[in-house]
C-alpha cells in the first residue's frame, strides 16, 4: 500500500491518479495502432480520446454515488470525499460507450467497428488501473491467510491481493484479443464473414464479465446495494456478458468495416 508517490511542497503525486492516467495514454497508443486496419486513422482514434475519456469518469463517479447513496444522504460533505477518489468500473465502461457512441455519430463513423479497435486497449489499460487500486489499498479482497495486510485498514488481516488477480486476467485478456484476426488489410478492410463488427469487443465484454463475476466473491469492500442476490458488479456482468453474446452470435453483417 502506497498512496502517495511523491510530495513536493503543496503538490502531491498519488499513485491511483497516476495508474490512471499511464492507463489512458497506453490505452491510447495500442488503439491508435489498431486503427488502420479497421478503417479509422490514428487522428480519428486521438481526437475521441477527450469525449470518451471525461464521459468516462463522469460515469465511474456517477456510478460511485449511486452505490454509495446511503452515505450521500447521510452527510454531504461525503460528496467532498469523493472528488479525491472513488469511480467504478462499470459505470466508466457505460459512460465511456455513451461518449464514444455520441462522437462517432456525429462523425458517421461505425460504432462497432471502433468498439473493435478500442478492446484489446481497454483490457490493458485496466489492469494498469487495477495496480493503482492495489497500491491505493481500495477494493481489496477477503482475509485469507497468505494474503497481504492492508496497513490502511487498520486490522492486520491478511487479504487475497483480488486487484493483482483482476490485473493479471485484465491483461491476459487484452493481450489476447490483440490476436483475434484482422477483418482485412490496413488498406482496405475486407467484408468478409470472420470479419463482422463487434466482434472482438465482443469477446471483451463476455471475457471481462466472466473474470469479474468470479472475481467478486473475493472481494471484501464495501460496494453499495446487492441486487437480486449479486454484487453491482455482478449484476452489470452479467448484462455486459449478455451485450457480448448478442454481438458474437448476431447474423453475420458483411459491410465493410470502413462504410
Amino acid at each position: 500500500m502506497h498512496r502517495v508517490l511523491l510530495e513536493i511542497g503543496p503538490v502531491t503525486l498519488y499513485t491511483y491518479g497516476l495508474a490512471l492516467a499511464v492507463s489512458f495514454i497506453v490505452g491510447i497508443w495500442l488503439c491508435a495502432r489498431r486503427a488502420e486496419a479497421y478503417g479509422f486513422t490514428r487522428a480519428q482514434v486521438h481526437d475521441s480520446a477527450i469525449p470518451v475519456l471525461l464521459a468516462g469518469l463522469l460515469g465511474a463517479k456517477l456510478m460511485y454515488l449511486g452505490t454509495n447513496w446511503e452515505d450521500v444522504s447521510r452527510d454531504w460533505r461525503f460528496m467532498l470525499s469523493v472528488l479525491r477518489g472513488g469511480f467504478v468500473y462499470y459505470g466508466g465502461v457505460a459512460g465511456g460507450t455513451l461518449g464514444a457512441i455520441w462522437w462517432l455519430k456525429r462523425r458517421r463513423l461505425p460504432i462497432l467497428a471502433f468498439g473493435d479497435v478500442i478492446a484489446p486497449g481497454m483490457g490493458v489499460a485496466l489492469a494498469i488501473g487495477r495496480l493503482g487500486c492495489w497500491l491505493n489499498g481500495c477494493c481489496y479482497g477477503t482475509p485469507v491467510a497468505w494474503g497481504w495486510v492492508l496497513p490502511g485498514l487498520g486490522d492486520a488481516v491478511s487479504r487475497h491481493p483480488v486487484q493483482l488477480y483482476e490485473a493479471a486476467g485484465s491483461l491476459t485478456i487484452g493481450l489476447a484479443l490483440l490476436f483475434v484476426p484482422t477483418p482485412g488489410s490496413k488498406t482496405r478492410p475486407v467484408d468478409a464473414p470472420t470479419g463482422k463488427r463487434g466482434r472482438v469487443f465482443a469477446l471483451f465484454l463476455i471475457s471481462y464479465a466472466v473474470l469479474r463475476f468470479a472475481l467478486e466473491f473475493l472481494r471484501d469492500d464495501p460496494r453499495g446495494p446487492v441486487l437480486a442476490g449479486l454484487s453491482v458488479s455482478q449484476f452489470f456482468s452479467v448484462i455486459g456478458a449478455s451485450i457480448g453474446l448478442v454481438l458474437l452470435f448476431r447474423p453475420l453483417n458483411r459491410r465493410s468495416y470502413s462504410q
